[in-house]
């Protein structure tokens, strides 16, 4: 197949430690292109002076740049005047400084704001702090068994008790393109304040907000082949004007005194302090490479995720979430009878870098009855090989998972398998001596040879643990910061010997669990406090199998042990 790509332009890729890697995280953050990593460079190489501040030439130079890209988003966005443009350090930030103005503005008490059971955290969390401060109700667009929005009982929603809209474009959990304009209509009949969060959609589609026609949106630059730490707030200028101010500090003051102070108009009126220069000045060439290249963009990824699609309904495990006609080249999935983190694991060592979990989207995760899915995004470098590779080493995982639940052979450690279905009722090891810990467990880990080893003993680690019941499985028990559910309970046995029970909605993770348990189980709570992990995780070789995040989920595990050994010292 014809490569379509414009991978070469992304010198990323071209670095040996990523030759490898097949980059499917594009929903999180983007790569740069070359124009894009030139300016960087070349501004604190030749321009690297403040704006808005210094009558000094290269100062003025640095400015005049600074504004141009502030002209240049105006018209990748179709808005009438540069000054509608607020720059952020993020579409989070934008919504926040939104919600945050509006708390100072008058709501009649019991008035509603409109959401989507599909929203991101960020254009959630800030309208819950506003609805709690004016007195305000949530309603959610509700949504089907995969996702979808139901659009006609989410316009009844929309009525003259409404306040605010605030819609995502694109979903990021599961990469819909969403009917907002409706939406947008029947607010502006309504003269209702609107909000659109188009930070996943402003890569990929073309964005009018004279055509949307809503108070304000907001999206990301690093989404969009630009740096972090860049956003973008557009909203019209009548909306801005009624904003009261966000931040205060210099820029964004005409004058000040110790009893009064006097602010700029809008855009300088929410950008206090020094901005992020050579990021915006990035962030331009980023929408210019986007405008260079659109037609190739929208063609190139709608070939991809089509492709994609077609290879994903032949697997018969795949259950696809989100509006599958309407979408932008990204994909969420989960597969029957298998914990969505143990696909995501099993292909990450395979170097393939996607997403599990629940996408900063709970309410929606809740609502399909999912601790999470597995997104596939996708993005112009991406390649028809990458994804028949990546389909193949699905097709394996999937495989690996459902031979691991029936295999009886223990590989390569001679491990005793007591109950395959992981209803044991013996712990992982006996009470025993300090001096000589029995670590049957570890042991097999590090005889293994290569992944695919490692992996089955892993698997068969898992099943020696014994299933916490669901009655504790609590807010106290649960272990935050893991890729996957965990829960960790702790008993001491009349003989001040801690007892660990764990369980994880993940097989993989379960295993881990086991390993880490198993030098430190029925031992005393000294000798729990002062075991070493890291030499341990050494020792067995298992802490290269860890990615930072697993590893991480692994370290608060291990801090809730020590704080119970703490506990009972």
């Amino acid at each position: 197949m014809k490569d379509t790509s414009l991978r070469h332009l992304f010198p990323f890729f071209k670095q040996t430690a990523n030759a490898d890697l097949i980059y499917f995280d594009n929903a999180a953050t983007t790569q740069k292109p070359q124009n894009v990593l030139a300016n960087i460079h070349d501004y604190y190489l030749v321009k690297n002076a403040n704006v808005h501040r210094s009558s000094f030439n290269l100062a003025n130079q640095t400015t005049a740049e600074f504004e141009d890209a502030r002209a240049y988003v105006q018209k990748f966005i179709g808005a009438k005047h540069k000054d509608q443009i607020v720059f952020t350090k993020g579409a989070t930030e934008s919504i926040n400084l939104v919600a945050k103005s509006l708390a100072e503005m008058d709501f009649p008490a019991g008035g509603r704001i409109l959401l989507s059971a599909t929203e991101h955290h960020a254009n959630i969390v800030p309208w819950q702090v506003l609805a709690s401060k004016k007195n305000l109700q949530i309603d959610v667009i509700p949504v089907n068994e995969f996702g979808v929005w139901d659009q006609q009982k989410g316009l009844a929603l929309l009525t003259d008790k409404t306040c605010i809209v605030s819609l995502a474009l694109v979903s990021n959990a599961l990469g819909s393109i969403q009917p907002v304009q409706p939406f947008l209509n029947k607010a502006r009949a309504l003269n209702i304040i609107s909000l659109i969060d188009a930070a996943q959609a402003v890569a990929h589609l073309p964005i009018d907000v004279n055509q949307l026609d809503c108070d304000f949106l907001v999206f990301s630059g690093h989404k969009a082949f630009a740096t972090t730490g860049t956003g973008v707030l557009y909203g019209k200028l009548t909306a801005l004007q009624k904003l009261p101010v966000f931040l205060t500090g210099g820029e964004m003051v005409k004058s000040v005194d110790f009893d009064s102070a006097t602010y700029q108009s809008s855009p300088l009126k929410f950008e206090a302090g020094t901005p992020h220069i050579e990021g915006i000045l990035a962030l331009k060439e980023a929408l210019q490479f986007i405008d260079s290249y659109r037609s190739q963009i929208i063609q190139h990824e709608m070939a991809l995720i089509t492709y994609l699609s077609a290879k994903m309904r032949s697997i018969p495990a795949v259950i696809l979430y989100g509006d599958q006609d309407n979408r932008i080249a990204t994909m969420s999935f989960t597969v029957k009878g298998q914990d969505s983190q143990d696909i995501g694991i099993l292909l990450g060592e395979q170097g393939i870098a996607l997403r599990v979990g629940h996408h900063c989207a709970m309410p929606l995760m809740k609502r399909l009855n999912l601790s999470g899915t597995i997104r596939v995004s996708l993005s112009c470098y991406n390649t028809f090989e990458e994804i028949d590779f990546f389909i193949a080493r699905l097709n394996e995982a999937i495989d690996q998972l459902q031979h691991s639940e029936s295999t009886k052979a223990v590989i390569n450690a001679g491990i005793q398998d007591k109950d395959i279905s992981g209803n044991t009722t013996a712990p992982v090891n006996p009470v025993q001596d300090e001096s000589k810990q029995n670590r049957m467990l570890a042991d097999s880990i590090k005889s293994a040879r290569g992944w695919d080893q490692v992996f089955r003993q892993i698997m068969l680690a898992g099943k020696s643990l014994k299933r916490l019941a669901e009655s504790d499985k609590t807010a106290d028990s649960e272990v935050f910061g893991c890729e996957s559910q965990v829960w960790l309970t702790c008993q001491v046995t009349a003989s001040k010997q801690l007892t660990f029970e764990v369980d994880a909605s993940s097989k993989i993770v379960r295993g881990l669990l086991a390993i880490i348990l198993e030098p430190i189980q029925n031992q005393r709570a000294e000798f729990v406090s002062a075991f070493d992990y890291k030499l341990y995780m050494s020792d067995i070789q298992l802490d290269r199998h860890l990615s930072e995040s697993r590893g991480n989920g692994l370290a608060a595990v291990i801090e809730k042990i020590q704080h119970y050994a703490i506990q009972n010292s």
